[in-house]
Parts: structure tokens; C-alpha cells; sequence
């Protein structure tokens, strides 16, 4: 056991860690989040001004909106974030833009209306 102690200590990942460590910097994982284009922006904006200016007179507005949602799902652009870290001394809560849905390989669609699911459609 001292042995395999020593061999992480000296390992240049193990005197890297170590040394982090001992700044007081600790290891922190990013969210993924999809870019957004420039258009996006005042898209939603407009969304809420709407919904906040119509909400008064038409209390089950939000309620009888059909919520529908599509994924594309494929292996292209998935990365595994529990391996990859950024040291900081604060939690610098940073994001990893991911790749915007190019060659996907299934599209996932689903609805809702009240409290009820519309399908799933693959």
C-alpha cells in the first residue's frame, strides 16, 4: 500500500493534483449548454412579453398551450464531462458550448396538452 502511495505521489498527474490541492484549488466540471443563435434572443423575449401581457385576462393560457418538444439523438458531439475538470480557486460555473444537431441519426418528438402526454413519435 505505502508503495502504490508513493508511485501516485510521484506520478505526474498525483504531484499536479497534489499541488493543486495544497493552492486551495479545487476541480470543477462544466454544464454543456447548446449555442444559441443571435435571432434566439429576441425570440424569447417576445415569447414572455406575450405570455405576461395576456395572462391577466386568459388565466389558462399556459394550460391550454400544446407543449411539444424533438430530440436528435446520435453519438456525434457527446462527450463524457466527468472527466474533464477546470481548477480554480472560486467555482467559475463555466459552460461548454456543445456542437450544434448536425447528422443526427433518430429524432425523438413528444407533446403535451393539460396533463396529458401526446405520444412519443421516433
Amino acid at each position: 500500500q505505502h508503495k502504490d502511495d508513493l508511485r501516485k505521489l510521484w506520478s505526474p498527474k498525483g504531484r499536479v493534483w497534489t499541488i493543486l490541492n495544497e493552492s486551495g484549488a479545487h476541480p470543477y466540471r462544466s454544464t454543456p449548454e447548446q449555442g444559441l443563435l443571435t435571432k434566439d434572443t429576441e425570440r424569447r423575449y417576445t415569447w414572455c412579453k406575450f405570455v405576461m401581457n395576456n395572462l391577466e385576462d386568459h388565466r389558462t393560457l399556459l394550460v391550454d398551450i400544446i407543449s411539444t418538444d424533438e430530440a436528435c439523438l446520435s453519438r456525434n458531439g457527446i462527450f463524457n464531462r466527468q472527466i474533464v475538470h477546470t481548477w480554480s480557486l472560486e467555482n467559475p460555473r463555466f459552460f461548454v458550448e456543445v456542437r450544434h444537431q448536425l447528422r443526427w441519426s433518430i429524432n425523438v418528438w413528444c407533446g403535451s396538452f393539460n396533463d396529458r402526454l401526446i405520444g412519443n413519435v421516433f
